[in-house]
C-alpha cells in the first residue's frame, strides 16, 4: 500500500492545513494505488445482494460475524431491517509469504537523494 499508493505517507500527514482541491487531487492518486494492490491480493465481494437502503429479513440463525445489528436490537425470532451497508467478505485472498528478516517492521525506508 506505501509503495503503490503512498497510504502511510497520505494518512500520516497533517492535512488540515491543505485546500479540499489539493487533499482530493492527492486522494485520487492514493485511491487508485491502493486499490490497485488490494485488487491484486484479494477479491472482494459484497456480504448482502440487496441495496443500501432496502428493507431485509434475516433467516434465522444468521452469522453474526457476518452481520452487525443496529439500532433497537431485541430478542425477537423474526428481524427484519433496514440495510444500512452491504458488508464486504474477502472471496479469495493471495497473500505474499512474509519473510522473517532484520528491518520487517520498516513500513517505508527513509530515502536519501545523493
Amino acid at each position: 500500500l506505501q509503495a503503490e499508493g503512498r497510504f502511510v505517507d497520505f494518512i500520516q500527514q497533517d492535512i488540515s492545513g491543505f485546500p479540499d482541491g489539493e487533499v482530493g487531487a492527492v486522494a485520487r492518486v492514493v485511491h487508485s494505488g491502493c486499490r490497485k494492490v488490494i485488487g491484486s491480493h484479494l477479491r472482494i465481494a459484497a456480504i448482502r445482494a440487496e441495496a443500501e437502503g432496502q428493507r431485509v429479513a434475516l433467516e434465522p440463525g444468521f452469522d453474526p460475524s457476518r452481520i452487525k445489528l443496529t439500532g433497537n436490537v431485541s430478542g425477537k425470532s423474526n428481524l427484519s431491517g433496514v440495510l444500512r451497508h452491504r458488508g464486504w467478505q474477502a472471496t479469495e485472498v493471495h497473500l505474499p509469504t512474509v519473510v522473517d528478516r532484520a528491518g520487517s517492521s520498516v513500513l517505508c525506508p527513509a530515502e536519501v537523494e545523493l
